[in-house]
């Protein structure tokens, strides 16, 4: 409610140590309109920046001129105008960025855009982000009821070569957790999980899992998600465990984003790719709590659940720590999933383009931004 006409106070249903970063500026999800607003914000984008829309083609691309009216003058934009064109394939985006009828690519893979990182007429921007790809496995559902065949085949991944071969060193290696080394709550004095081919064959033959298995992974074509499924699936193959890639397009693999009805939450084990945010909780809850609408692995846990509360309600970095440590454990002893690394958010731009600013969830800060003569 607001208490006068520059403050706002909020009542939370329960406490929420992140809950600040619900109202930055690097949260996508929140936007704040006139209260008597009643048009198509999509068609007119109203707001308070420092850029007024001129033209805006879904298929095609938008513009914006500079606001006149920009409330933190310090930071008005030197730049008159801007022009955003939209391609239909990373491709297409790289050539024009080479061929310089574009100044900035907003973002690109490894995997699409690996021209840009060896050419000389352009500035990589590499922001670390929590960005990552979740390995689910079905926990309740063979061959992975049994924690001992999860851990297994997450033993059986070399994470280093991992990225490096598939992410030219653009990401950092994790822990099947969602406590990245960029959140300042993670507990870093976690082992790391590293490969060992030796304790993953004593953890199949334990579960009764020696002579192998197969069953099927489902993904989709996006990035070096392919990609990353034939190294699981390789890795696997070294403790005789076949499996079988089924690699579709997203809108086949996501399908309805209903258990029932989608691949992603159906799937004995699939890849799901997340992208940035800047705190762990949605990658805690929504993925992994027991009424998580998108725990793909579906994981019931009530420990694991009761530990998510204690993180969200910390106020302090100290005490969200101490929660995450816990969690942090919990998972690797339970792997419900993998998550190998978390990867850079990659944008480029032509050497006349100056101070550009990019967030990890890729949004691009032209406030500063110039061009050289």
């Amino acid at each position: 409610m607001p208490l006068d006409p520059t403050t706002v106070q909020i009542t939370l249903d329960a406490p929420n140590g992140n809950f600040p970063y619900l109202l930055s500026s690097d949260n996508y999800n929140l936007i704040i309109l006139p209260k008597t607003y009643t048009g198509n914000f999509q068609s007119s984008f109203p707001g308070t920046g420092p850029w007024k829309l001129t033209n805006y083609d879904p298929a095609a691309g938008m513009s914006a001129t500079r606001n006149p009216s920009y409330w933190d003058k310090a930071n008005t934009p030197p730049l008159d105008s801007v022009t955003w064109k939209f391609f239909p394939d990373e491709q297409a985006r790289v050539l024009a960025l080479q061929g310089n009828t574009a100044q900035l690519v907003s973002s690109f893979t490894v995997s699409g855009g690996q021209a840009l990182l060896t050419d000389p007429n352009v500035a990589v921007l590499a922001i670390k982000s929590s960005a990552h790809r979740q390995v689910h496995m079905r926990t309740d559902m063979e061959p992975f009821t049994d924690k001992s065949v999860r851990q297994a085949v997450a033993l059986s991944l070399n994470r280093p070569d991992v990225v490096q071969g598939l992410l030219n060193g653009k990401a950092q290696i994790a822990d099947d957790s969602p406590f990245f080394k960029i959140f300042p709550s993670t507990d870093s004095s976690v082992p790391q999980r590293v490969e060992d081919l030796n304790k993953a064959k004593q953890l199949l033959s334990q579960a009764g899992k020696s002579a192998g298995f197969t069953f099927t992974l489902a993904t989709w074509n996006g990035g070096e998600i392919p990609a990353l499924a034939q190294l699981v699936q390789s890795s696997a193959k070294k403790l005789g465990i076949t499996i079988n890639l089924n690699v579709t397009d997203s809108d086949t693999y996501y399908g309805t984003f209903e258990f029932g009805s989608s691949p992603w939450l159906d799937s004995t084990m699939g890849i799901t790719d997340y992208g940035h945010r800047g705190v762990p909780n949605v990658f805690l809850t929504a993925t992994l709590t027991s009424s998580g609408p998108w725990n793909a692995a579906h994981f019931k846990n009530p420990q694991y659940d009761q530990l998510v509360r204690q993180y969200v309600a910390a106020i302090d970095p100290a005490s969200q720590r101490r929660a995450a440590g816990q969690i942090e454990r919990l998972l690797l002893d339970e792997t419900p999933m993998i998550i190998a690394y978390n990867f850079d958010w990659l944008a480029a731009t032509r050497p006349n383009l100056l101070n550009v600013q990019v967030t990890g969830t890729g949004q691009v800060d032209l406030r500063k931004a110039g061009l050289k003569a």
